[in-house]
Parts: structure tokens; C-alpha cells; sequence
């Protein structure tokens, strides 16, 4: 089951880039370094949890953790999978054993052997697999591509060692160009229709969550399936619209302000309201109800922010037959909101870039209320209503750091879908 070769040789060319230069029996910080009493040999290989250190291995993961066992170690140098090197702790090598993290990048030639080099450009080789697992598909920058752009996806485990093929409903495909590890750019292929996406690698396939184009379960479009409240939001559809006419959110936002807009009924960029109760077709929450449903779904919306510096969006429920009030977004007393808030990530003023991305929000995240004894406060871990999350309004709140100064930006495609 073993095999234990000490052999003189110099390894691949791409393998002898790192040059040797020891003068002592320390490594550069000082770490005491054992000396070997012979010619290294490998027994096995372990996890690193001492409670399981009885579980041999004979294959690992990208990026595990994994103890290599033996005899006379300790000049170990490098230790390498396949062709990729990995990072060496002296302080983790004895001559007992190397603990060791297999490399996170997948390798261009596969051995299936690691290799354990001391300072005299010696090798001990050793069979040992490395796994590679399938693709992992997360989510799209922007779910509703327009002609002539490209999908770009979130996930892991993407390597460019054989060419990523991406297939779309309507049977087209299209080859991928690897951003990184985590990402993927896809030209959107002739043919494409709306449906989940299926990313396939030489090491397996993944099919999406997530739809392009989507359209399931969504409530509002902005086209002809519209706000209905005392104050309906304000359409456009002038500036690069993704899917006809868009919600516009923003306007001049002052410190801590609360400003519905004009006087109801009427258009506003502030607030926009959506209300089952006045609306025919709704009889039933955004989503199934039953116990706990809510945290299996996300509220998912494209939006490109032009601008956007200071204040809250605020994402407020009610239940599927509220109609005649706007209490949902003054008062905690209908159910928990959610807000958003990204220039809050960085201080600094928000835009997209003028891109579409597509935002999503756990229903889990609609747990805030909201006070305002001079600033606005939210208070978060607050109790959700399930069976309140039939209407939906936003409102743009100011915060402290509002000056007067403009924000803009526009919401397409509001839908609750399960992640």
C-alpha cells in the first residue's frame, strides 16, 4: 500500500524554481530546525485532527489540511502536489512529521504523486491523489443580461485547465473565460432562453439556482404589474433599461429626513407603494406560507446606482390584504423591515458603474424596526410576521451623513424566489 523511494534527481523545470540557501540549522525567523539521522521515508498520511489521526488518507481536497508521517523529515524544504508547490511552516516540520495544506489552485499536471525536497535539491516522491471537486455555482452578477453583454458568474472551483463550457436553456452554450477562481465571464450565446445555467469542467457539472431572464414569482415590473398606494414610485425607462420601465429611486436626501414626496395620490422618487389589498389578484403572502417559509426565500431586484451617499432603503411588508394605510413604512407595528445601505461598506459614495447588478435579499434580513429620537436608529434581531408579507413598499430614509446631496438610482424585477 506504501511506496518509499528516496531518489536523487532534480524535478520538472517548472518545480526547480525555488533556489536553496541554508547556513544553519534555523530557518529565517530563527525556528530551530531538526536535523534527519538518515534517508527520509513516508509511513502515511493522516487528517490533522488528533481525535481521527487513525484515518489514513490517500487522496485529499484543494486547500485540506493533511499530516504527513515518516521518518527523518526534518530537512524538508518544499513539499509539492502534483505540480504545485505548497506553503511550508518550519515550525510544522520535524522529523517525525509535515503538516501541510494541499495548494487551493488546481494543477496542470496531474502526478498524483506529492514530493517532499530538502536543501540538497533531493526528492522523496510519493503517491498521493489530489482531488478536484465540481464546480461551484453561487450566483450572477446580473441575472437579465442585455444583448451583446456577457454573464458573469460567482462560485469556486473554476480552473482554467480544460475549457469551461456554460449551457443555457434553449440548448446553446457558450465557452467561458476564467476571471479567477471564483469567477466566470460568458458571452451570452444566440438562442439563449430564460432558465437555469449549467457550468461544466473537466473535474464535473453544476447546475444554477439562479434563472437568467427571471421572471418567476416576480410582484412588481414596474410595466404591468405596478405600485397601487398612495404614492406609486417614479418610472422612467430612458436611461439603459434592462426590461422596460424601471422604478427611480433617490432625489435631494437631507439629514435623518423622512419625505414621502408630493402629497398622495402621486409619484414619487421617495416612496413606492405596493398594496395586496388593492390589488385583485393578491389573496396570499409574496411566497408559500407555512412555518419557517420565509427564511427558505430571498427578495431578489436588479438596480444600477448612479449615486448614492448617505441613508437607508428601506424594504417595509405588510400583509396580502393591507390597503389604505401607510403604517408599514412608519411604524414597527406590521412587521419587521429590511434595509440596504452599501456605501456604508466603504464610507465612501456608491455607484455600479452604470451596470445592473442583481441584489439579493434573505428574507431573514427583514428584522429591523426603526426609531427616530433625533437620528435615525435601526434595531435589528427583531420578530418577523410571517403571514404579513403580501405588500411591499420602499422608502429612501436619510441618515446622519445626508447633506442635502443627491441619490439616484433604479430597481427592475422585485421577486421572492428561493435562493
Amino acid at each position: 500500500m506504501k511506496r518509499n523511494n528516496w531518489i536523487y534527481k532534480v524535478l520538472p523545470v517548472m518545480m526547480i524554481t525555488s533556489t536553496f540557501f541554508f547556513a544553519s540549522c534555523e530557518d529565517d525567523d530563527g525556528v530551530p530546525l531538526e536535523e534527519p539521522n538518515g534517508s527520509p521515508s513516508i509511513n502515511y498520511i493522516r487528517v490533522t485532527n488528533p481525535e481521527q489521526s487513525d484515518s489514513l488518507l490517500v487522496r485529499a481536497e484543494l486547500g485540506a489540511g493533511v499530516v504527513i508521517m515518516g521518518e527523518n523529515l526534518g530537512g524538508t524544504r518544499e513539499v509539492w502536489f502534483n505540480d504545485r508547490l505548497a506553503n511550508v511552516n518550519p515550525s510544522w516540520v520535524t522529523n517525525e512529521t509535515i503538516i501541510v495544506s494541499v495548494p487551493s489552485v488546481a494543477p496542470l499536471n496531474i502526478t498524483d504523486e506529492l514530493y517532499l525536497v530538502d536543501d540538497n535539491l533531493d526528492t522523496l516522491i510519493y503517491p498521493f491523489e489530489v482531488t478536484i471537486p465540481a464546480p461551484v455555482v453561487l450566483s450572477a452578477k446580473n441575472e437579465w443580461p442585455q444583448a451583446g453583454e456577457s454573464l458573469i458568474i460567482n462560485g469556486d472551483y473554476f480552473f482554467d485547465v480544460t475549457p469551461i463550457t456554460v449551457s443555457f436553456s434553449g440548448g446553446v452554450e457558450s465557452v467561458a473565460t476564467l476571471l479567477n477562481q471564483n469567477q466566470l465571464e460568458v458571452p451570452v450565446p444566440e438562442g439563449a432562453q430564460e432558465g437555469p445555467v449549467t457550468v461544466s469542467t473537466n473535474f464535473g457539472s453544476v447546475t444554477s439556482t439562479f434563472h437568467v431572464w427571471d421572471s418567476r414569482n416576480v410582484v412588481l415590473n414596474f410595466d404591468d404589474l405596478v405600485a397601487n398606494g398612495w404614492r406609486i414610485g417614479m418610472t422612467d425607462n430612458s436611461d439603459g433599461p434592462i426590461d422596460g420601465n424601471y422604478l427611480v429611486v433617490g432625489g435631494e436626501i437631507g439629514a435623518n429626513e423622512r419625505d414621502e414626496g408630493p402629497g398622495a395620490p402621486s409619484e414619487s422618487s421617495k416612496v413606492m407603494e405596493y398594496w395586496g389589498g388593492s390589488d385583485p389578484n393578491r389573496t396570499e403572502n409574496f411566497y408559500p406560507l407555512y412555518p419557517n417559509s420565509y427564511q427558505e426565500y430571498v427578495m431578489k431586484f436588479e438596480v444600477k446606482v448612479n449615486t448614492w451617499y448617505g441613508g437607508h432603503l428601506n424594504f417595509c411588508l405588510a400583509p396580502p390584504d393591507h390597503t389604505g394605510s401607510n403604517q408599514e413604512i412608519w411604524s414597527n407595528s406590521i412587521n419587521a423591515r429590511a434595509i440596504w445601505a452599501p456605501w456604508e461598506e466603504t464610507g465612501e459614495e456608491f455607484s455600479t458603474d452604470g451596470e445592473w447588478i442583481t441584489m439579493v435579499v434573505p428574507m431573514t434580513e427583514f428584522q429591523y424596526f426603526i426609531e427616530a429620537p433625533d437620528a435615525i436608529v435601526y434595531t435589528g434581531n427583531q420578530k418577523f410576521i410571517e403571514s404579513a408579507a403580501g405588500s411591499l413598499s420602499t422608502w429612501i430614509i436619510g441618515s446622519p451623513e445626508n447633506t442635502g446631496n443627491y441619490v439616484e438610482m433604479y430597481i427592475d424585477n422585485i421577486r421572492f424566489v428561493q435562493p
